[in-house]
């Protein structure tokens, strides 16, 4: 897909709660790694909103760590530099991503490659498409432990974001290959399963309606 006048770049947004339902985020750190799978960017960001969980398991930093950080428009202005209308974004469900980053369509990207769209697949189980987090795409496909620290680092999910496009990119046979493999592998417990998806009372089930509490609609696209 890319050629020699795209640039691909992988994003990825860490983010804490501002309040208790799982929309209410707020970006805390952000990485972009090339397509060398070389990190070119990363950050803490301020938020400017209260903050009303660091969300420790999902994130690793508490409140403290942002306190010198610089603000959102300070990242901004960082990271526009990177990005122009021919640029060939890749992330996991990278929507809200693109949002946080204030990230347009024929200004800073022209394709946006979302993982999770490449890995779905049908669950004759449960009648319905299967999407898989970043985290057993990594483990399963990569051999990568996303969950061995304390939080997911923006560096290594945006890391682990590339190294699938690369791998996958240009083989549609072994991109098949991977979503039965995905379908097939009992998923290990993630932290927001650990606590039951709700950490400090907010809602961690953003990308598992099933469980979610707040009433607030799903992150997947069906």
């Amino acid at each position: 897909m890319a050629t020699n006048n795209n640039r691909v770049l992988s994003i990825d947004v860490e983010c804490v709660a501002t309040s208790y339902t799982h929309e209410d985020r707020s970006p805390c750190s952000v990485a972009i790694v090339d397509d060398q799978c070389q990190i070119i960017f990363s950050s803490l960001i301020k938020p400017k909103e209260k903050v009303v969980s660091d969300l420790y398991i999902l994130t690793g930093l508490h409140i403290k760590d942002l306190e010198q950080a610089p603000s959102l428009e300070e990242v901004l202005n960082q990271i526009y530099p990177f990005f122009d209308s021919t640029t060939i974004i890749v992330g996991q469900s990278p929507k809200n991503d693109l949002k946080w980053l204030k990230l347009e369509k024929g200004v800073h990207y022209s394709v946006v490659i979302d993982l999770s769209d490449w890995f779905k697949s049908y669950n004759a189980r449960y009648r319905s498409m299967s999407h898989h987090s970043l985290a057993h795409e990594a483990w399963t496909l990569l051999n990568i432990d996303l969950n061995a620290t304390n939080g997911h680092l923006a560096t290594q999910d945006a890391k682990a974001a590339m190294q699938l496009y690369i791998k996958y990119k240009d083989d549609e046979a072994g991109k098949q290959n991977a979503c039965s493999r995905l379908l097939n592998t009992q998923p290990r417990i993630t932290p927001a399963r650990a606590h039951n998806y709700n950490y400090e009372g907010v809602c961690l089930a953003g990308y598992y309606k099933q469980m979610c509490r707040c009433n607030r609609p799903s992150l997947v696209n069906d």
